[in-house]
């Protein structure tokens, strides 16, 4: 039963699998993406690997130039590896076809981006409604799943304005409703709260964290806001291409996680000599 479906009739989303919950709906392994100019070469991600499970709210941290955007447009299917395989679902995206990539990151991938990405000619129903209509979804199932995404969401009383008639934080929640309505396998999100102010932020992030914690959405989030990445369950950090640590949230509040996370990134930058916990991703 998938996450629409269980949103018009249960209060949780069961997964797509009964043992979906053990599965890992990304695994990277050994990927790197060598740039080569004319007089030079840049090595963007160099030999990562990591996996993310089924429900799981990740966040990739970084300064700018560590690579974090490079690495999540290898996983959008935005970009190829120069080398290694990223599977999701358990399927290997890096030698599809052209064709038969653009047909997954349709049906498989969601994204919620830092400009929202959203049509200003369309209002903000016509928006959402947009994304069912490329994956083919049925013309009667497309205005009850709206309904009860925005619903979820808090955006049912805006669904006849249009994009610019809306605030900033509105606009990104229609982003997040189009996203997550056509039950993604995961939603990449790369920067989302850029554009933001600091209580739009957290309402994002807080509706990111309900859709993990309560519907089993599985997102992967890349930010350089310590404090977005403390909504996070884990969070990897990136330097030169690589991932230097990880950092779970466990049991810790997003106070005391934000703190780990700023002593994390102190550790990163140069400025400690604390030894760092072994990365395992």
């Amino acid at each position: 039963m998938d996450m629409i479906t269980n949103w018009l009739g249960h209060d949780k989303w069961e997964s797509k699998e009964c043992d979906a919950a053990l599965q890992n709906v990304l695994e990277v392994e050994n990927v790197s993406k060598l740039y080569k100019t004319e007089n030079n070469s840049v090595l963007a991600v160099n030999n990562i690997s990591l996996q993310i499970p089924h429900g799981s709210f990740v966040g990739i941290m970084g300064a700018s130039g560590s690579g974090k955007t490079t690495l999540l447009n290898l996983i959008a299917t935005i970009d190829k590896p120069t080398n290694g395989a990223i599977r999701i679902s358990g399927q290997n995206i890096v030698n599809m076809p052209e064709e038969a990539t653009a047909d997954f990151r349709r049906r498989h991938l969601g994204f919620v981006f830092q400009e929202y990405n959203l049509l200003e000619t369309l209002t903000i129903y016509e928006n959402i409604a947009l994304a069912l209509t490329i994956k083919e979804a049925s013309k009667e199932s497309i205005r009850p799943m709206i309904q009860n995404v925005s619903e979820k969401l808090e955006i049912s009383a805006i669904l006849d304005k249009f994009p610019y008639e809306v605030s900033g934080g509105q606009r990104q929640r229609c982003a997040c409703a189009r996203a997550i309505v056509v039950n993604p396998d995961i939603i990449l999100a790369d920067e989302p709260t850029g554009a933001l102010d600091s209580h739009a932020a957290r309402q994002l992030l807080g509706t990111f964290a309900m859709l993990c914690g309560e519907y089993g959405a599985t997102i992967l989030m890349v930010t350089h806001d310590a404090m977005a990445a403390s909504y996070c369950d884990r969070i990897l950090f990136m330097k030169d291409g690589e991932i230097k640590a990880a950092l779970n949230r466990e049991q810790e509040n997003k106070q005391a996680f934000f703190a780990d996370i700023l002593k994390k990134i102190e550790w990163i930058e140069g400025e400690s000599h604390d030894i760092p916990e072994a990365v395992n991703p």
